[in-house]
């Protein structure tokens, strides 16, 4: 993976089971995202209409970061 320059990601659900847990997780998550130290890469936005192509681009491994269907 280094010598393509790729990296892997990765997180914990564990914390997301626990109410309180999962409050704090998320909190810290959307601070981080506001102050635009948390950087989300869009791949590609589709209608809601189209999420049949929007699931074929990621089962093709077409798309680089999220996909998002817009309402």
């Amino acid at each position: 993976m280094i010598g393509r320059n790729q990296s892997l990601k990765g997180f914990a659900l564990l914390p997301l089971l626990c109410p309180d847990m999962q409050r704090a997780s998320l909190s810290e998550v959307f601070e981080l995202a506001a102050s635009g130290q948390l950087r989300v890469t869009i791949g590609g936005r589709f209608a809601l209409d189209q999420a049949g192509e929007a699931h074929r681009l990621i089962e093709e491994r077409r798309s680089t970061g999220k996909v998002v269907l817009l309402p």
